[in-house]
């Protein structure tokens, strides 16, 4: 055996990774709610950047998995799909972004049991620069509203609207609501092709 296929327990460190981001969900929405905004934050953060590195660890040192491949966007799906009606909850994300972003994530999340394990339809993944960029909106949402969270904290007459972070919120929302429209409609159609068989890919 070479020394670059000697097994090494670092090749887990993606998937643990993953998990970690998952394991995190319930500490913010435990920490927002009990209003301990910085450490809601600093979970979030660090929740972001596992994100980060995952992938980007995986691909560099070939620590691809049959797991991992399905464990990192279960992670990213259910991390935004469980904040983001926190977030909405307590700062002022607009109401249809949160639906559209529910909505999507819940039907994406859904192809693992109904391709997978109901129809047995194998397919691949092949993600394009928009949805790529619905998701950047996403985390980006979710870290302005965190940290507007710090900023009401640190500041006692501190408005939720009309500030920095408000207006921020709304604009990138506004942004993300196109984004997220713009994926739902190429992914439901490809969706149904899966289904029926007649293409393989999501894009």
């Amino acid at each position: 055996m070479t020394e670059t296929e000697t097994p090494t327990i670092w090749r887990h460190l993606p998937n643990a990774l993953s998990t970690l981001r998952i394991l995190l969900i319930p500490v913010i929405i435990w920490l927002s709610l009990a209003e301990q905004a910085e450490a809601a934050l600093a979970a979030f953060i660090i929740g972001a950047l596992t994100d980060f590195f995952d992938g980007r660890l995986a691909r560099r040192f070939h620590w691809h998995s049959h797991v991992g491949a399905l464990l990192d966007p279960v992670a990213d799906k259910l991390f935004v799909l469980c904040l983001m009606p926190l977030v909405w909850h307590l700062s002022s994300v607009l109401t249809l972004f949160v639906w559209l972003v529910v909505i999507r994530y819940a039907l994406q999340l859904s192809v693992f049991p109904v391709l997978m394990a109901w129809l047995k339809r194998p397919f691949k993944v092949v993600p394009k620069l928009v949805p790529k960029l619905a998701t950047a909106v996403a985390f980006l949402v979710l870290g302005l509203g965190f940290s507007q969270q710090v900023a009401l904290e640190w500041t006692p007459h501190y408005a939720p609207s009309g500030n920095f972070f408000g207006q921020s919120i709304m604009a990138v929302s506004a942004l993300g609501c196109l984004l997220e429209i713009w994926v739902l409609v190429t992914f439901l159609p490809r969706y149904f092709q899966i289904i029926v068989g007649t293409h393989d890919t999501f894009e």
